[in-house]
């Protein structure tokens, strides 16, 4: 069962223009034509005579052109030899003119064959290092964004800053999530896991200094034009292995001018099992930029959303999960509590037995919001997965500290944390006063000893089914009517994907959904005393859709899986719709797919190749 919505952006008209796919199957799908429009920056520049191609393009144009002439120009002389010679009459020495300017010829055609065979490989070659050419594609009005795919698609799930980030704090730390449990050695210097990958126990290391030709954060200096690459940077990561913080021993940038700061993750990273993590259309690595500001980041973080609502009672499998006003350190955010000892920075108490309830907390949603999930299992919900509880008929209290200050607060004291900070270790603002370094007031909710099966559904989808003139940037929303897990909306559960559809073939792009709360009025929660969150709305920010034209039309499509879960950890059900009006796709035993807000019993092509 799912659900699927196509969506198309079409501007240049063409015989190709005619085109749906279908949509709707075991997973909730929807589909982009991307198009044929340029920003309004692109369009200045052309305006005003600027290019809008890059250095290596142009050399290669260049290359072409001039072979192209070259190769012109013999075929004129072939064609000379030849009416010489038939025109000899005879005569050797004319005959001999003739033959020779023909061998000569030929011999200059192939030259000019052979070197553009090589000017193309090796513009090739340059264009995979660079970030170009093989990496890239581009239809002549906007290029894919090369070496960013694995961020969605491939294993890396989020990082901070963003790609393309602007005016980011000099003292930023830099954080990356893979989908799985990482090998240390591939991040920190010198690092030795004596074989044991997963098992830090028995772990040595001569420091916690950054591996620089693995993890490699640089920056070109404006005065020499040369690369510098950033080597005093400390890096941790949590206990499941998958999230890692780069902590520069330095600011960053300039005081003075904006800089732009590259990361880039080699292609010799692993996984804690020692497999290569970036393969298959993935396999050269990852690479993303954001600019540093001139400015210091001196705002100490606060909580703007907590579910469940205080002093309210829930049925006992009610999801825990708190939202800060911006990205948190995950090392003082994350990590394991066992029933009497364990992570402490954040609390889920039983007022029964006074003790921290044990389980995990995990971060998501672009480092902002921390989930909790308890240890006991309680039941099995609608997917077939374990649902856990909180003790029954109690009253629960959440306790978030925040870290020991410096002398110079809102700097929290140095590493290990013992409260949250933010990604510039300010330490936590509890009750929002403008003052670090004070707890969050204590957040109490009371449990029942039901236990609730209902599944969440989506309210609206943006772009809507079968849209089409969509922009080249258009968002991609999906507002559900419950309160969601933020945990599972990840781009494990909500990705995109795409294809050309006269050719079959897709081309690389970024996605990373992000989501907020919603209370009643349909407004984000960003006061969780006078704020309740009745909703849950997700945006998936994505590379720049390519635009159709040149008989080329671009498919793009929205997968959101039944394994997102709501506040009760219950399955989305996507084969219920919603149809193009909104309305429920009435979904039924013999005709069990959706597809473009119609039931029917064949599961939906999601990326159809013919229009």
């Amino acid at each position: 069962m799912a659900y699927h919505n196509i969506f198309r952006r079409i501007t240049t008209l063409t015989s190709l223009s005619a085109l749906v796919g279908g949509v709707l199957s075991f997973w909730p799908r929807a589909f982009v034509f991307a198009a044929d429009a340029s920003s309004s920056l692109n369009d200045v520049g052309t305006t005003a005579g600027f290019a809008q191609t890059d250095l290596l393009t142009i050399v290669g144009n260049v290359i072409k052109v001039i072979l192209g002439l070259l190769g012109v120009i013999f075929l004129i002389l072939i064609i000379y030899a030849g009416f010489r010679w038939m025109t000899a009459g005879g005569d050797e020495k004319h005959i001999e003119k003739a033959r020779k300017t023909l061998v000569n010829a030929t011999i200059g055609i192939i030259i000019v064959l052979a070197a553009y065979g090589i000017a193309t490989f090796i513009l090739n070659a340059l264009g995979a290092g660079s970030g170009s050419s093989s990496n890239s594609t581009s239809n002549g009005t906007v290029s894919v964004e090369a070496l960013s795919g694995s961020l969605g698609a491939g294993i890396i799930r989020d990082h901070y800053p963003d790609r393309n980030a602007t005016d980011i704090a000099r003292n930023t730390h830099i954080m990356v999530t893979f989908a799985e449990a990482m090998d240390i050695p591939s991040f920190i210097k010198d690092y030795n896991t004596n074989g044991t990958g997963t098992d830090v126990s028995d772990d040595t290391s001569s420091g916690t200094l950054i591996d620089s030709s693995l993890v490699k954060i640089s920056t070109i200096d404006p005065s020499t034009g040369l690369e510098v690459v950033s080597t005093d940077v400390d890096v941790y990561f949590t206990d499941d292995l998958k999230t890692f913080t780069f902590v520069p021993q330095g600011y960053l940038g300039s005081a003075t001018a904006d800089t732009l700061y590259t990361v880039s993750l080699s292609t010799n990273i692993k996984t804690a099992d020692q497999a290569d993590a970036f393969t298959g259309v993935y396999s050269g690595g990852y690479e993303w930029s954001f600019t540093v500001g001139t400015t210091v980041d001196l705002t100490p973080p606060h909580v703007v959303s907590v579910v469940p609502a205080e002093n309210e009672t829930f049925d006992r499998n009610i999801g825990v999960e708190v939202t800060f006003s911006e990205a948190i350190d995950p090392t003082s955010s994350t990590g394991t509590r066992t029933a009497d000892s364990g992570f402490q920075n954040i609390q889920t108490v039983s007022a029964a037995t006074g003790t921290a309830q044990a389980g995990t907390y995990q971060i998501s949603n672009g480092y902002k919001t921390i989930t909790f999930t308890s240890t006991d299992a309680c039941g099995t919900n609608s997917c077939g997965s374990t649902i856990y509880c909180l003790p029954a008929n109690d009253d629960i209290t959440l306790k978030i500290a925040s870290a020991t200050t410096t002398k110079s607060p809102p700097q929290a004291d140095s590493f290990p944390y013992d409260g949250i900070v933010d990604a510039a270790a300010n330490s936590l603002d509890g009750n929002d006063d403008a003052t670090a370094g004070d707890d969050f007031p204590d957040w109490t909710f009371s449990t029942s000893g039901d236990i609730n099966l209902k599944g969440p559904s989506i309210s609206t989808i943006t772009p809507n089914i079968l849209g089409e003139n969509q922009a080249l940037d258009q968002a991609v929303v999906i507002t559900f009517k419950d309160v969601m897990r933020t945990l599972s909306l990840t781009s494990a559960n909500v990705s995109m994907s795409n294809k050309e559809t006269s050719t079959g073939g897709s081309h690389e792009m970024w996605f990373n959904p992000r989501s907020v709360s919603l209370d009643a009025t349909g407004a984000e929660v960003t006061d969780p005393i006078n704020q309740a969150a009745v909703q849950t709305q997700t945006t998936i920010s994505h590379g720049t859709f390519l635009a159709s034209e040149g008989g080329k039309t671009y498919l793009y499509g929205v997968l959101a899986s039944q394994d997102i879960e709501n506040e009760y950890q219950n399955c989305y059900v996507p084969a219920a719709g919603p149809d193009a009006s909104g309305a429920d796709c009435a979904v039924d035993s013999s005709n069990p797919s959706c597809c473009n807000g119609s039931a029917q019993s064949a599961t939906c092509d999601l990326l159809p190749v013919t229009p």
